[in-house]
């Protein structure tokens, strides 16, 4: 029989890529980068804000601006920048395959690339649309009608594709019978 996971286990999975099956190894070396990352924030997140009081009298929008900005490097790339190298270095994220199902591993990931690029594409477009129109007031249909920014958000959603479809092959590991 088997056992139905909880739903925090299935979001863990989720979240950090985690394949099947979920051991206790993996629970524990999930924690264990979940916490680090956490020191990493708080430690910035205290030293990002007594800074942004001192600086701050001087120039208090400007100061918003910049610790904003920071704040989205420091968790966009940094954070997940060390989970990512975290969990390689573990092997959390790594399949066991097969020597004869690899072509049939790559054909997935390959597919997986494309709808992801596909929906990354159509999101960027929309959230240019958006900020277009809040930031500039931009005509929604003059900017979905503008070429660069459809090519623009299509190479994005080409560049993340192909990013995840070389991700799940990297992460696939052959094992010897």
């Amino acid at each position: 029989m088997k056992v139905k996971e909880s739903f925090g286990s299935r979001l863990l999975m989720h979240w950090f890529g985690v394949k099947r099956p979920f051991d206790e190894y993996k629970h524990q070396q999930i924690g264990r980068i979940g916490t680090n990352a956490y020191m990493i924030l708080a430690v910035y997140l205290f030293v990002s804000s007594i800074v942004a009081i001192f600086v701050g009298q001087k120039d208090p929008e400007e100061v918003l601006m910049w610790l904003v900005m920071i704040n989205i490097v420091m968790v966009g790339f940094v954070v997940n920048i060390y989970i990512l190298v975290a969990m390689m270095r573990a092997h959390i994220a790594t399949r066991e395959i097969r020597a004869t199902s690899r072509r049939q591993v790559i054909g997935k990931a390959v597919l997986k690339g494309i709808g992801l690029a596909i929906y990354f594409g159509v999101f960027m477009l929309f959230a240019d649309v958006l900020i277009d129109w809040h930031f500039d007031d931009t005509s929604p249909v003059k900017t979905i009608e503008n070429v660069a920014v459809i090519w623009s958000d299509a190479r994005s959603g080409l560049f993340f594709g192909i990013a995840i479809a070389i991700y799940e092959i990297l992460t696939t590991k052959i094992y010897k019978e």
